[in-house]
């Protein structure tokens, strides 16, 4: 009977010997997996922070620079700009005398004022927040054109000894059309210019895609 208890603990040192001697292995691959673990939440980090970087790169950067495009294109586009256009009309009256000679002619014109920006692609602009927002300061306006469209003899009456020659009548006409631009300047018309300008460019803008648009 004794004999059987000392084999059993035998056996049982014999088991605690062979416990001990596993439990740092299986220590050991405790730690090697904790090792990999680290590494490969190391190796993660690194891919997403390089996959931000270069979605966020292709995501901002060529906007900014399509934006830059956009503007670009649109202002080379319209180029010369009215934003004011007035149409008048008016008569000369050129009269010459010698004693008893006279000579008198009436005429008839009608000119157009265009008044505008010459050059949209002189405009400064700044593109901010990642392309979405446009600040843009555009040329002075100018008066474009003052031209006659139209003309006639209203009335004359010429005599051989007066001669009035066709120097005479666009000296006269010249007088007058500076005349009508005078007062249109007098009365704003460049100002009134200018606010159209904008607003024409920032609806342009804001179709080309822009969400904010700031003109000046």
């Amino acid at each position: 009977m004794e004999k059987k208890i000392n084999e059993k603990r035998s056996l049982l040192r014999e088991a605690e010997k062979m416990n001990n001697n596993m439990s740092p292995k299986r220590h050991g691959r405790r730690g090697g997996g904790f090792l990999t673990k680290i590494i490969i939440i190391l190796l993660l980090l690194i891919i997403l922070l390089f996959g931000g970087y270069y979605i966020y790169s292709k995501k901002f950067t060529p906007k900014v620079e399509s934006s830059v495009s956009v503007v670009m294109h649109q202002l080379s586009f319209c180029q010369e700009l009215v934003t004011a256009k007035y149409r008048y009309s008016d008569l000369v009256s050129i009269r010459k005398s010698i004693a008893l000679s006279k000579s008198i002619s009436i005429i008839k014109y009608t000119g157009i004022i265009r008044i505008g920006i010459p050059d949209l692609a002189k405009s400064d602009f700044d593109i901010y927040n990642g392309g979405k927002g446009l600040r843009i300061k555009l040329p002075d306006v100018e008066i474009l054109g003052n031209d006659i469209v139209e003309q006639e003899v209203f009335d004359e009456s010429h005599s051989i000894f007066v001669p009035i020659t066709i120097d005479d009548v666009f000296t006269e006409i010249e007088k007058a059309k500076e005349n009508t631009l005078e007062e249109l300047v007098d009365e704003g018309v460049l100002e009134e210019a200018r606010e159209n300008a904008k607003k024409i460019i920032q609806q342009i803008m804001l179709s080309a895609g822009f969400e904010e648009v700031i003109v000046s």
